[in-house]
């Protein structure tokens, strides 16, 4: 199955290099940034969860519409159906408020890589491009941390900031 925009998601640059190209005809926004993406190295060859920050300086709301990457065959936002439970829900788009920002990560609102086409390691990175109403399209690279990384920064409610 090719890889296509299926759901929702988002990614960010650590430091931030985001290539920006606007869907035809439309301009890309400069209002709208990605900060603090890293993946969770798969436990799994099935899926992967990317977590990220979306910001929006700009004096209108974005949507996220949809994300795809090379690696998976799908791409979706999911959020954690309540504390202390592994189960999720899928959930279709999320809105990134006027001059605020909109969080994905490990524990609730989160990116999901599904039937991965290869399975990456800590310290690769995975291409990943995020579909907005407003902005357009934004090419970001991921890096990718070990799973136990994630899990202990999240423990503590630090970001993860990828070496």
């Amino acid at each position: 199955m090719a890889a296509g925009w299926v759901g929702l998601g988002g990614a960010m640059v650590v430091g931030a290099v985001i290539l920006a190209c606007g869907a035809p005809g439309s301009v890309p926004s400069a209002a709208v940034t990605v900060a603090d993406a890293y993946a969770a190295e798969p436990l799994s060859r099935e899926t992967g969860a990317v977590y990220l920050t979306i910001e929006n300086a700009g004096s209108r709301p974005d949507t996220l519409l949809g994300a795809s990457t090379p690696i998976a065959a799908m791409t979706h936002l999911h959020r954690m159906a309540g504390p202390g439970t592994a189960q999720m829900r899928s959930q279709e788009v999320a809105e990134v408020p006027a001059g605020g920002s909109l969080r994905l990560r490990p524990g609730g609102l989160h990116l999901m890589l599904l039937s991965l086409t290869s399975q990456p390691r800590a310290g690769d990175t995975i291409d990943l491009t995020l579909r907005l109403q407003h902005a357009g399209t934004l090419a970001v690279r991921v890096p990718v941390v070990s799973y136990l990384e994630v899990g202990e920064r999240a423990a503590v409610g630090e970001p993860v900031n990828p070496r």
